[in-house]
């Protein structure tokens, strides 16, 4: 595949991000994963629930960022077509709080349930009716007949840290919103959560998500020399620039 030009980068400002992880419309500069893109997104096919797991700093949140995320909106998954309305967020210290605030995100629900002052509270009340609030939210909010809504739960090992904090039940409450709405297919919504490798032995805290990891895991793999070569020098490429052979090296 052919690298794009200048005229083509949109919000791109830098062939390289540094340390912190690509989003979803560095897609251009994102260089390396694509056979592991592909294999998510073949997995994506078949499930409605992923777990991306790798050891920290490994590259989770970009591959599912400008790999994954950017391939469902071009239509590569497609039995889902390529209308996809996109919710990001981290567990933090309110899991359900931050999901509310992340629904009403331009990229996600925001269009439809507008900005109002007590739109977020709403959100907040029904998400906590049980693990069926989100697709009860999807049925109130009617998306484009063929749209898909992709859940990112980003440092997923948060929800354990909240856990141990005495929050307990509603952590549990949160994890099985997360399985419920991957499981039911009334309203076409994917789940998809990073995790790190070393909290994999904190998962049956929680029930139900041990079967749910078995079953669709996909453990991040190290990059191959030319790979590596190919996330340094493409970047540089499609600015217009090079590396030289030994600085490769």
């Amino acid at each position: 595949m052919n690298a794009p030009s200048l005229s083509q980068i949109k919000q791109v400002a830098a062939p390289y991000p540094g340390l912190r992880p690509f989003c979803h419309e560095e897609a251009e500069i994102f260089f390396g994963r694509e056979p592991h893109t592909d294999q998510l997104l073949e997995k994506l096919q078949h499930a409605h629930f992923i777990a991306v797991v790798g050891p920290s700093g490994c590259g989770k949140s970009s591959l599912v960022r400008a790999g994954m995320i950017a391939g469902l909106e071009t239509g590569f998954l497609v039995d889902a077509g390529a209308s996809w309305r996109i919710v990001e967020m981290r567990p933090g210290d309110q899991p359900i709080d931050r999901l509310a605030d992340a629904l009403l995100a331009p990229c996600a629900l925001g269009p439809e349930r507008g900005q109002g002052p007590n739109e977020a509270a709403i959100l907040r009340a029904m998400l906590r009716r049980g693990p069926l609030g989100l697709v009860e939210i999807l049925r109130e909010t009617p998306l484009h007949p063929a749209g898909n809504m992709l859940l990112l739960v980003d440092q997923f090992e948060e929800i354990f840290r909240f856990r141990e904090q005495g929050n307990a039940d509603v952590a549990e409450a949160f994890v099985m919103l997360l399985l419920a709405s991957a499981t039911q297919r009334e309203v076409p919504i994917y789940v998809v959560i990073t995790m790190r490798s070393d909290f994999l032995g904190d998962c049956p805290l929680f029930t139900g998500l041990p079967e749910a990891i078995n079953e669709s895991q996909f453990l991040t793999p190290r990059l191959s020399r030319e790979q590596i070569r190919a996330a340094i020098v493409g970047p540089a490429r499609v600015f217009g620039g090079n590396v030289e052979p030994a600085l490769v090296n």
